[in-house]
């Protein structure tokens, strides 16, 4: 039996909801991005479109739809002639264990973001080429160079905890 949009919906909003706050560190956009993710598979499912991999689908559309929101908002910057936000953060005022490891993903390249909070929730390999687009062959160097680059990252934060271990266990 083919599952519900219902089911769709409660089975991977939560999953994907966490990557898409991940991804765009906002839980505002986080949340548009779902919406907007769901909304066009509601209209797949009205226009009587079978998805053969309903997971890997909600994650592609989502992470394009992250990746066209971002690329907008920097042609914005550039037309409006402001600078980008700064991505310093006051460690002195605000230093946890949460805001580590979102500093550690921000340093990460967009593609190795992605592939790394992919495999974070549970992808194969094979559906994280499909979802990222890249060559399946290439996805476990891109994850474990993803790692080691986010570990580095969090580790030379300044925490308290030097395992490089983070609650969302991404190491």
């Amino acid at each position: 039996m083919k599952p519900t949009f219902r089911e769709c919906f409660d089975t991977h909003a939560p999953g994907l909801l966490r990557y898409l706050r991940r991804l765009t560190g906002s839980r505002s956009d986080a949340e548009e991005l779902l919406q907007d993710t769901f909304l066009k598979l509601h209209l797949q499912v009205e226009a009587g479109i079978e998805l053969e991999n309903v997971r890997a689908w909600l994650f592609r559309v989502a992470t394009n739809a992250a990746r066209d929101r971002e690329r907008e908002r920097r042609v914005r910057l550039r037309e409006s002639g402001e600078a980008p936000a700064s991505n310093v953060v006051d460690f002195e005022a605000r230093l946890t264990r949460q805001h580590l490891t979102r500093e550690a993903l921000r340093r990460l390249t967009p593609r190795m973001r992605r592939v790394l909070l992919l495999w974070a929730e549970g992808f194969s390999y094979r559906e994280i080429a499909s979802v990222a687009g890249i060559e399946p062959g290439y996805v476990g160097v891109l994850v474990q160079r993803a790692r080691a680059t986010f570990k580095k990252a969090f580790e030379h934060g300044e925490s308290g905890d030097r395992t490089g271990r983070t609650r969302d266990g991404l190491l």
